[in-house]
């Protein structure tokens, strides 16, 4: 089967679509894939901040437990319950 110069034509600029389509939707999926690169970057960022402040509260929290456990009890008792009763009476 032979083509005309016009069907020729007409089929080279059928082809040439298709590729600048083609490359279109690859610049699409590029730019998607960036997207998504850049979400976990910041979600992995997320992650490890939330990491070093729980690490900071576990920290802050067995301080607080050791210097507790050095106060003597009753005094300690006594001191927690005056500042309920101030706390309740200023309100």
């Amino acid at each position: 089967m032979v083509m005309s110069d016009a069907d020729l034509h007409a089929e080279l600029l059928r082809w040439r679509k298709q590729v600048e389509e083609f490359s279109r939707a690859r610049k699409r999926q590029q730019a998607k894939i960036e997207r998504n690169a850049e979400k976990t970057e910041a979600n992995d960022e997320h992650a490890e901040t939330e990491h070093a402040i729980r690490k900071q509260i576990e920290d802050l929290m067995k301080m607080l437990q050791d210097e507790i456990s050095d106060m003597p009890a009753m005094p300690t008792l006594g001191i927690f319950v005056l500042g309920v009763l101030v706390g309740r009476y200023l309100r």
